[in-house]
């Protein structure tokens, strides 16, 4: 049930959809079906429906000529309700109906317990039947002498009292919301299908967003993968278990996809990790560690790679986290990139620092166990790294670390596509 309303709380679309859905079902059914019983001319008064006490009774086949609607009432006797005769055409059954002027016609009615009405009155059994109309009768010339032939006390086979109204051919009620039960779910089903599609995009839109777009970005994101790709197995599932397998999927800015979840997660790590809970706090930690006293005090290659590969991560993580634009990202990675190039001379000269750097501080702060235990994951995820196809280390470690030039040239590239 939390789970339930932390999504809720968070907009989940899904679950939004299903509430709706849920919603609509239930609370507009029994709406839904009085405006289609108004609007069938089902109800109570209305045509096949129980008459009502302004229904007026037609006691001979003249006033029902006269009357648009009326009804019948019919006497038994004092021990038992009257019983009628009927009779078969086509397949429907027609009954025989005694009016008091004493003809006899014919009609047709769908008897259920809510329009047909029996009582007992001044000591005699009645029943008062649907509301009807007086309607032309269509019948085959064959259909009309059987009638004649068969139910001769009629008296007229050109006409008769339809008090089926639209009965017939409409629903019951428990029917009518079974039915807009169903039509409700399949319109949810498909609205979440739609939904679900619409987040899996934007998903995959924003995810998107942290891929590398050129070799620059790409120099960039190479400088601190190792802890990246260990971030990337982080915070993905809701349980707090490491997806392994995301250590080997995309290389991206900051290590996260920039999605809801993405974003969430760098926020806290940076908030837990670092004591950092804005863009101000970030940069003047960067700047501490790649221009400050943080780089001026490191005495060995080590510490160097140490700290200006977390200052490159904690550049992908700003705009991971959504806390700058892409372009100051590049422009700010760009300037601790160069002090890289200037304190290394390969790939494997930065990597081989950082992983030292890492188990320098992580055997002072979890001791040695732990501290082989980190480095061989982390040495495990280099090794990965340098062996696959989009390595970042198989660009040139002297690349131009220069956003203009990079605009420059892919300008001139769109230029030449056109």
């Amino acid at each position: 049930m939390k789970g339930l309303l932390r999504y809720w709380r968070e907009g989940n679309n899904l679950l939004n959809a299903a509430a709706v859905t849920a919603a609509v079902m239930f609370l507009l059914a029994g709406p839904c079906w009085r405006l289609y019983v108004h609007v069938m001319d089902l109800g109570p008064g209305g045509w096949g429906g129980a008459a009502g006490a302004d229904t007026p009774i037609a006691r001979s086949v003249r006033e029902m000529e006269e009357l648009d609607r009326f009804a019948l009432l019919v006497r038994g006797t004092a021990e038992e309700y009257p019983k009628l005769d009927y009779f078969f055409v086509g397949g429907d059954t027609y009954w025989v109906f005694p009016l008091d002027s004493g003809e006899r016609v014919a009609g047709r009615c769908v008897q259920t317990l809510e329009n047909i009405q029996r009582e007992k009155k001044d000591g005699v059994y009645q029943v008062l039947y649907p509301v009807g109309a007086w309607r032309e009768w269509k019948l085959t010339g064959e259909e009309r002498a059987g009638v004649e032939r068969d139910v001769p006390q009629l008296i007229t086979t050109r006409y008769f009292v339809d008090m089926e109204g639209r009965h017939r051919e409409n629903i019951t009620e428990t029917r009518f919301k079974g039915g807009f039960w169903t039509l409700c779910l399949l319109a949810g089903l498909g609205s979440m299908f739609v939904t679900h599609r619409k987040q899996e995009n934007r998903r995959k839109k924003e995810a998107d967003i942290t891929l590398p777009q050129n070799d620059l970005e790409r120099w960039i994101v190479g400088s601190y993968a190792i802890w990246g790709q260990f971030f990337a197995q982080l915070g993905r599932s809701g349980d707090g278990r490491r997806d392994v397998e995301a250590r080997r999927g995309p290389i991206r800015i900051g290590g996260q996809p920039m999605d809801d979840r993405g974003q969430k997660f760098t926020r806290e790590t940076l908030k837990d990790s670092w004591d950092i809970s804005s863009q101000k706090e970030l940069f003047e930690t960067v700047d501490y560690m790649s221009a400050g006293p943080g780089f001026e005090s490191c005495e060995t290659q080590a510490a160097r790679a140490w700290q200006l590969c977390r200052s490159m991560q904690l550049l992908g993580m700003c705009f991971a986290a959504g806390w700058c634009s892409r372009e100051e990202m590049v422009s700010r990675s760009c300037q601790v990139g160069r002090k890289m190039q200037e304190s290394f001379r390969s790939w494997e000269e930065l990597c081989e620092g950082f992983l030292e750097g890492f188990y320098t501080w992580r055997l002072g702060a979890f001791g040695f166990r732990d501290a082989q235990a980190a480095l061989q994951e982390r040495r495990e995820i280099y090794q990965e790294l340098r062996a696959r196809p989009d390595s970042p280390y198989r660009l040139n470690w002297y690349y131009p670390l220069d956003p203009a030039a990079q605009r420059r040239k892919e300008a001139q590239f769109g230029a030449l596509e056109k």
